[in-house]
């Protein structure tokens, strides 16, 4: 994993197939680092949070159902 630093409105650019992202530090607060994305359009961005819970809709949905009634015994 990089490591980097940035302060209040520094940023950095990652380069990608269909353009430069740049992310932008806007403000710094307690425990908390807010922050800009410039992107083309054709990249999609998302929290981590909702992505785990896509994929885990989306195993959820493709289960069986014999499946489903383990994982809800485990969770007991």
């Amino acid at each position: 994993m990089l490591m980097l630093s940035r302060k209040i409105n520094e940023s950095l650019i990652i380069e990608g197939a269909d353009g430069p992202i740049e992310i932008v530090v806007t403000e710094l607060s307690s425990g908390q680092v807010r922050f800009g994305i410039k992107a083309p359009k054709t990249y999609k961005i998302f929290r981590k949070e909702l992505v785990q819970t896509m994929e885990y809709n989306r195993q959820a949905a493709a289960a069986s159902p014999s499946h489903l009634k383990d994982i809800a015994k485990q969770l007991q």
